[in-house]
């Protein structure tokens, strides 16, 4: 038998068995990233997606219909130096933050574990708006600053 038939045929039959298998997940499971709707998705007036522009770019998340949680957020970095590095970067955050009483707090890998960033946050009711800080160490400079999401109407 030639040599490439026995090395198609394996193949051939792998491929299909793979096609079959129903009980592996998909890697196209990520949740899209944040719009810019700016409009309530669920009973919590904190729900839906939200944008803040920052010194470093800006930074996106969305929060869950009941407010319980951050689903995911989007960080985009633009030539932003802190510490001697520049850095440009976009990073989507598949990590759940929880919301308790309207506050919550996570972190962001921006380049591998090298550049991690810190993100608090907290709503107010009476503005409609979520509002906190952000900090990241580098090379021995600590870079910081406070960050207003874009208010609902």
């Amino acid at each position: 038998m030639n040599i490439r038939f026995r090395i198609i045929i394996p193949l051939l039959l792998l491929s299909l068995g793979c096609a079959t298998m129903q009980g592996i997940p998909s890697m196209l499971d990520v949740p899209p990233t944040p719009s810019m709707d700016n409009v309530p998705t669920g009973s919590s007036p904190m729900s839906g997606d939200w944008r803040a522009d920052t010194a470093f770019g800006y930074l996106s998340f969305t929060v869950d219909p009941d407010g319980a949680k951050v689903t995911t957020a989007v960080f985009k970095v633009s030539n932003w130096t802190c510490g001697g590095t520049t850095l440009t970067t976009e990073v989507q955050s598949l990590s759940e933050w929880p919301l308790t009483d309207g506050q919550f707090a996570g972190y962001v890998n921006l380049n591998g574990s090298f550049h991690t960033m810190t993100i608090t946050g907290a709503y107010d009711a009476a503005s409609d708006q979520f509002t906190g800080t952000w900090e990241q160490d580098a090379h021995g400079s600590h870079c910081s600053d406070i960050w207003s999401a874009i208010p609902r109407k």
